[in-house]
This record gives structure tokens, C-alpha cells and sequence, in this order.
């Protein structure tokens, strides 16, 4: 069974099991052939460079993406700006994110977010870089910015999708190149309207992704989530889409591709 985790975080995981990123790699099973970990706070692009310049633990290849997430807006400044241009740099980098907006949780500052946003994707603009965007709970905002930097030079990965069919449609009827990221959400009793969004994206712009240590799918659920558990996202995807397993992680294997040259 050969498949990536598009989207993880690995610091995370070791914050909440301990031991090395080393030990936790060479426990995983199935083994993932990559994994793409993501440094989403300035606080944190220390760690994942040092962490992806091994570019290889216990088989499994280590890529990453430099950015800062919407719920870190105000840790953005100069000195992150030269953060994730240095994370950038490095060869096993394949995207400025994750980036984006997070109307979820009260008090959150829109006009903030919308700036950092912006400001990133100019970054990543002039780069010519590959994007993560995160995009909770704020689909207008987002298709609004989306409009305005359409272009066929855009490619980006809309990780933990949970909107529905109706904005990814609108998301892919832009110039841009845009695949949609599932975790273990989609295996949830309650999200409906997840598996609903995973049926009417085509095939070929569906990743696979966990955002380890978050949403681990059932049967894991209030468990810390690893890697290793894409098959069970997987199965529930081939379901949905009425393929086989087998056909799913292929398809999803090649949408990688596509995505991140990997």
C-alpha cells in the first residue's frame, strides 16, 4: 500500500506523545512512502528546518511548507516574512502555507487575517510558489480573494476541506488549479456534508491528509492521529466515490503528483 500525507504536523504530534520525530517515523505502520510536514507558526520554522533537512527518516521521505496560519496572524512581521523565505529555500520545500482565514472560533479578526492573507500570497506570487490554504468557516472572504489573484499560475492544495459542494465548485470553475485535501473528518458520523463535498469533487483533485495530530478518523477518534492512518481516510473516500481502495490511493497518489511534484 504506497500513499503520502499530504498535510501533518509533526512537532505537534511529538508535543503530545513525546520522543523523537525518528522514533515516531520508524513506529508506523502501514509506513507512509512521504510526508509533507507543515510549519505553521513562526514559532515553529526553527524546528521544521532542521526537521527537513534530514529529508529522509526510516524509509519515508520529509518535504514540507513554510507559512503562517490564520490563527497565528499576530505573530506575522518582518522576521516571519524572512522565515519563510529561508523555509522556502530549502530543496524539500514544496509550498508557501498554510495560509488563509478561520472564521471559526469568536473574536477572530477578519481584517487582519485578509491582510497576512494577501500579503502571503504576494510572497508566494513572486516565488512562484505552490500554496496551502486553510479555509474555515469563511467562504466568501475567500472566494473573494481567490478572484482576485486568479490566475492559471495558481496551484494550491485547499487543506481539511469541510465546505461544502457548492463553494468548491465555484472554487474550481477559476483559471487556477486548486485540489481539495480530506482528513479524518470525512470519516465522522456527523459530517455528511463532508462525504456530500467528496462526491462531487472530481477524482482527479482529491488529496489525501491527515493534519496530524488532529482529527484522527474513526476508529481512532480521541486519539492522537499519525501518518500511518491515511488508509482509513482512504477506504471511506473509495466509498463515497464508489471506487476501490486500491483505485482511490492511485488516483490520490497521482493528484500528488500533480500538485507537488513528488
Amino acid at each position: 500500500m504506497s500513499f503520502i500525507d499530504t498535510h501533518c504536523h509533526i512537532d505537534t504530534i511529538l508535543e503530545r506523545t513525546g520522543g523523537t520525530a525518528e522514533a515516531l517515523l520508524e513506529q508506523m505502520t502501514p509506513v507512509p512512502e512521504a510526508i509533507i510536514h507543515i510549519a505553521c507558526d513562526p514559532d515553529d520554522f526553527s524546528w521544521g528546518k532542521e526537521f527537513l533537512q534530514k529529508k529522509a527518516l526510516s524509509g519515508i521521505k520529509i518535504y514540507g511548507a513554510f507559512g503562517v496560519h490564520p490563527l497565528a496572524v499576530e505573530k506575522f512581521s518582518p522576521k516571519a516574512e524572512e522565515g519563510i523565505l529561508e523555509g522556502l529555500k530549502l530543496p524539500n520545500t514544496l509550498a508557501l502555507g498554510e495560509i488563509g482565514l478561520d472564521y471559526h472560533y469568536e473574536k477572530y479578526n477578519a481584517d487582519l487575517q485578509k491582510k497576512v492573507f494577501l500579503r502571503q500570497l504576494e510572497i508566494g506570487l513572486e516565488l512562484k510558489s505552490n500554496f496551502v490554504f486553510h479555509l474555515r468557516e469563511a467562504e466568501d472572504d475567500a472566494f473573494e480573494i481567490l478572484q482576485k489573484i486568479d490566475s492559471e499560475n495558481i496551484k494550491a492544495h485547499i487543506h481539511c476541506y469541510t465546505g461544502t459542494a457548492e463553494f468548491a465548485n465555484k472554487v474550481l470553475s477559476l483559471k487556477g488549479t486548486y485540489f481539495f485535501g480530506f482528513t479524518g473528518a470525512v470519516t465522522f458520523d456527523k459530517t455528511a456534508t463532508i462525504r456530500e463535498a467528496a462526491k462531487a469533487i472530481p477524482a482527479n483533485r482529491i488529496l489525501l491528509e491527515t493534519d496530524a495530530p488532529y482529527l484522527a478518523p474513526v476508529p481512532f477518534r480521541g486519539k492522537t492521529c499519525t501518518p500511518a492512518m491515511i488508509p482509513h481516510i482512504a477506504q471511506v473516500l473509495a466509498n463515497v466515490k464508489e471506487i476501490s481502495l486500491d483505485d482511490l490511493l492511485k488516483i490520490c497518489k497521482e493528484n500528488t503528483n500533480k500538485m507537488y511534484g513528488i
